[in-house]
């Protein structure tokens, strides 16, 4: 029986260090039998919203059920994703070509079929009737994937939820790359699905095309989810051209962005001459207001202040620090607030220069390799952690790197340790491993927050800057600043690819392992598939390389920047050096 879902205080963050919350206590119900339309502006929270009801991303807090079945069921150590309510539902992602990984067009379709233990025959006849669906040739069976145009990978992602025969259909902006016929063969399997009494959550901006389609609409702003409209969708959606009084609803609800007021004539857009003026006068109010600010604040406060985003709707007062009460200090009645978002980090990967960061890194690490016993180095370790503690965000994502790394020194400290005839555990052995391993760990969480300090682009730009004159000497330092930004900018890329097989395997495979990790029983059929994917990679990225001239002889290049050390610099290198000096003479003394 189909079943309803139904989302409580639902919050998800995003990954990495700034803990960006990307959904905010979301109370939603989707009915089985309907389909119900997502739209926002971009970046809104659409995609995150999808994921969630997936299960290929967390929620930090809430539930969601499905029938009352919760999503993610408890544990005594941690949630596990249910595989009952995640095999009711198929999940296409808004960008179609980051689910292939197999070598057919087959394999692909026998991929999503895996998990519902459908027999040979089962599986073609299945196979047949969602190629037919998605408006497939047959002939594109032994196709390679990659190699169809981008409406085709649409209408095959369409199939491979298709041949699953799902309860549920979660569509991330299905219309993106079809062309007319597609769009309308999308809209019949739509109705086909609704018709068998089964529900659909279609997150699009192509609302022409799928609002006559919708039974709701669910506004998703800024990361909160409400119904809009619901009545205007039913009421108007019998007519296409009549779609533009829906619009104008959903503005009103802030799913769309705003407009400026409408034509005296009765038009329904604005002319081009008014929008210009619009942005003007919005543009002009901005200025004054960021003057009025510098003139206003004490030195050094300025800067934390931030104007509020465009909006050509009704003015919005300008806001700063709680703490930094411009107000009090001026004498002036205005309201300043911040919110905690939006204040500037100390962590941006333009705060510091990469040579200093360099310096920083090579003078500790020299210091922590100069310690020889178990005393210098347990110094050594207290030093660097209270080093660290100002980029300990940036190090967060690194801790399961981190254990896993403490637990392989465990075991080889155990196995080193272990004596047989007689029987044994000799210490002795066990303190110059631990050592050795320890100065590794050390100078590994060093270099951690470097990932995150400097971009490659600035990097190359160091090295070229600082080894330039080497070309006199017709030494290609240009050609080794390339190389090493290239392999900065690849080391992401192997990690990303990863994390997209295991999204696969959530997504499709209907694996129920921690998220971001692959099933130990995938892993042979992942490694090729990731091998071909990064080989892909390095061919899309030569490519490009050779269309913006790398390799080519050119006179000498122009840059639009320079590096500088700054404060940041001279504080950070005086911080290393001082601590990197304390180390050594600890070493020498003990």
């Amino acid at each position: 029986m189909n079943a309803d879902w139904k989302l409580s205080g639902v919050s998800v963050y995003a990954d990495g260090a700034e803990k960006k919350q990307l959904l905010k206590d979301v109370h939603m119900s989707f009915e089985a039998g309907k389909i119900t339309l997502l739209t926002g502006r971009n970046g809104a929270g659409k995609s995150t919203l999808l994921e969630a009801i997936a299960g290929i991303r967390m929620i930090q807090a809430g539930s969601i059920e499905l029938g009352g079945n919760p999503l993610w069921a408890e544990d005594s150590r941690r949630r596990r994703l249910n595989r009952d309510v995640a095999l009711r539902l198929c999940i296409a992602m808004q960008s179609s070509e980051s689910q292939w990984f197999a070598a057919t067009v087959r394999d692909e379709l026998l991929y999503s079929l895996k998990p519902y233990d459908v027999d040979a025959a089962n599986a073609e006849a299945r196979m047949e009737r969602a190629l037919e669906g998605a408006g497939l040739p047959q002939e594109m069976l032994e196709r390679d994937p990659w190699t169809l145009s981008g409406g085709q990978q649409r209408r095959l992602s369409l199939a491979c939820l298709l041949a699953c025969e799902p309860e549920w259909l979660l569509l991330d902006e299905p219309t993106a790359g079809l062309d007319a016929a597609g769009i309308r063969r999308l809209c019949a399997v739509l109705e086909a699905h609704r018709a068998a009494g089964r529900g659909a959550v279609v997150a699009t901006h192509d609302l022409d095309a799928l609002l006559p389609l919708a039974d709701a609409v669910a506004v998703v702003d800024g990361g909160t989810v409400r119904a809009a409209a619901p009545a205007a969708a039913v009421a108007h959606a019998a007519a296409a051209p009549q779609a533009l009084r829906v619009l104008a609803e959903l503005r009103a609800e802030a799913a769309l962005p705003p407009q400026v007021p409408a034509r005296s004539d009765g038009a329904p857009w604005p002319a081009a001459r008014e929008v210009a003026a619009a942005l003007a006068a919005e543009l002009a109010r901005r200025t004054a207001l960021r003057t009025a600010l510098h003139a206003a604040a004490p030195a050094g406060q300025a800067e934390a202040c931030i104007l509020p985003k465009p909006s050509l709707k009704e003015e919005q007062p300008l806001t700063c620090k709680p703490e930094d009460d411009l107000a009090a200090a001026n004498g002036s009645t205005a309201d300043f607030a911040l919110p905690a978002t939006e204040r500037l980090t100390p962590l941006r990967s333009d705060r510091f220069d990469p040579r200093a960061l360099v310096l920083v890194y090579l003078f500790l690490s020299a210091s922590v390799l100069a310690q020889k016993t178990t005393l210098e180095l347990s110094l050594a370790a207290l030093v660097t952690l209270l080093l660290l503690v100002p980029f300990r965000a940036l190090i967060r994502p690194w801790l399961r790197v981190i254990r896993a790394y403490v637990m392989m020194i465990l075991i080889f400290c155990v196995i080193g340790g272990v004596e047989f005839g007689p029987l044994s555990f000799d210490w002795d052995k066990v303190w110059p491993i631990a050592i050795k391993f320890g100065k590794l760990l050390l100078i590994m969480l060093i270099g951690m927050p470097m990932l995150k300090l400097m971009t490659p682009y600035r990097l190359q730009r160091a090295i070229e800057q600082t080894f330039g004159w080497l070309n006199r000497l017709r030494v290609p330092i240009h050609s080794f600043a390339l190389i090493v930004t290239l392999i900065f900018r690849f080391i992401p890329l192997l990690t990303g690819e990863w994390e997209r097989f295991a999204k696969l395997a959530h997504a499709r495979g209907k694996a129920v392992t921690p998220l971001r990790t692959v099933p130990f029983n995938m892993l042979l059929s992942v490694l090729i598939p990731y091998m071909r994917s990064m080989l892909r990679l390095a061919e899309q990225m030569a490519d490009a390389l050779e269309a913006r001239g790398f390799g080519y002889s050119k006179r000498k290049p122009a840059y639009g920047f320079r590096l500088r050390f700054g404060l940041p610099d001279v504080y950070l290198l005086s911080i290393a050096a001082g601590s990197g000096i304390l180390l050594f003479v600890l070493a020498f003394l003990l």
